[in-house]
């Protein structure tokens, strides 16, 4: 009989752990394993990527998808947003806010729980923290497994629910799993590592498809994916490259692809910095791999990373990468061998950047050393962990 295996997660939008969630969903034997993906908010960007074997439930606040009965608490769900223009009582009203959520989460919990209670699972996985509560209190299985992707311990990541119910804490990268282990000490004995899987033919087919841009090979084209976020800390790379262009290194274009939150602080800074000619923001990409393969430096800034899966996607690509000192990043790099890690600022990425254009044999170096990568094995050793710890 088949192994009945539930994933949980919130959406399906354009992002990292959403990649490689469905990375791992595409890596299952669907002979051996049932699968299904529960969705809680109905952003489905990727939803054609996944393997049409795997089974996908969408419960969404806003929306009927896959079930025919809609979630009746909207207005008090909307009552906790900020309005653009709020009414005296929408004011009077917030200051409750933490109570209104907190009801109205229990709500939604008890929706999801009547519309999942014919359902049972061998394992429940949940991949997006946020959904941790909702998934240990509405599905029902016989053990339940969390994954960590966050390089910053934030309280708002974490939920001693899930972590006392779970039987492991899956962190993506190991030197994550050690900073989770002092934060959450209690439960240590429960965090083990699994870092994320990678698609490596699909990103190389992806890589070749056109884009719209069209890099001038007479200039260095630097290339940074990801979500426009403080964490991502793209506002950086705008500053590092500012400092280029400063000390005679003009003839750079850099290339940021991604959205969020922080955009009208990158576009503020590009503009107050005088940037506008060297730094191109395309904004969010369903397929950033095209980009990756034109550059010829992949750089990222982040000031937070658990894992690195664009780092990891930029040597499948077999690209010279210059990253900053994250978590994820140390266990991907090994420094001045395949990549570089540098300080998380704008002056050493700077710094580092013309020591890259002043050495071409250390370019020729870094593409050597990516070419014997085995990507194939890493993925097959990942996917015989995962299974393993499903098995138990």
């Amino acid at each position: 009989m088949k192994k009945k295996i539930i994933f949980v997660t919130k959406a399906l939008w354009i992002g990292g752990i959403e990649t490689a969630l469905v990375n791992l969903l595409n890596n299952f034997d669907y002979n051996t394993y049932d699968v299904t993906l529960l969705v809680l908010h109905a952003e489905l960007d990727m939803i054609e990527q996944i393997n049409s074997k795997c089974q996908l439930l969408i419960i969404d606040r806003e929306q009927t998808v896959t079930f025919s009965t809609g979630y009746e608490y909207q207005k008090l769900y909307h009552l906790t947003e900020k309005a653009d223009n709020p009414s005296r009582l929408h004011k009077m009203l917030m200051w409750t806010v933490p109570i209104i959520r907190w009801i109205e989460n229990r709500l939604y919990i008890g929706f999801v729980r009547d519309l999942m209670k014919d359902k049972h699972f061998d394992t429940a996985i949940i991949y997006s923290d946020v959904v941790a509560e909702t998934t240990i209190r509405s599905v029902k299985a016989d053990r339940y497994l969390m994954f960590y992707h966050h390089g910053a311990m934030h309280r708002v990541y974490h939920d001693k629910i899930a972590y006392k119910k779970c039987d492991k804490i899956i962190a993506v990268s190991e030197n994550q799993a050690m900073e989770l282990r002092k934060f959450v000490p209690k439960y240590e004995n429960k965090i083990i590592t699994i870092h994320n899987l990678t698609d490596v033919d699909g990103i190389r087919a992806k890589a070749a498809e056109p884009t719209f841009e069209k890099f001038d090979k007479a200039k260095l084209n630097i290339v940074s994916v990801g979500r426009v976020s403080h964490e991502k800390g793209m506002d950086l790379a705008v500053k590092a490259c500012a400092k280029l262009v400063k000390d005679g290194f003009a003839n750079v274009c850099w290339w940021i692809v991604g959205d969020g939150p922080a955009m009208p602080e990158v576009k503020k800074t590009v503009s107050e910095l005088n940037m506008e000619e060297y730094v191109n923001l395309v904004g969010m990409k369903e397929n950033p791999y095209p980009y990756i393969k034109q550059a010829d430096l992949y750089v990222q800034p982040s000031r937070f990373e658990s894992f690195g899966l664009t780092i990891k996607e930029a040597m499948i690509l077999d690209k010279p990468i210059l990253s900053t000192d994250t978590l994820g990043a140390k266990e991907i790099i090994q420094n001045q061998k395949n990549c570089i890690i540098c300080s998380c600022d704008e002056f050493d990425l700077a710094q580092n950047i013309k020591k890259i254009i002043d050495s071409s044999q250390l370019f020729n170096d870094i593409s050597f050393f990516h070419k014997k990568a085995e990507f194939y094995n890493e993925n097959k050793m990942l996917m015989e962990k995962i299974e393993e710890l499903i098995g138990e």
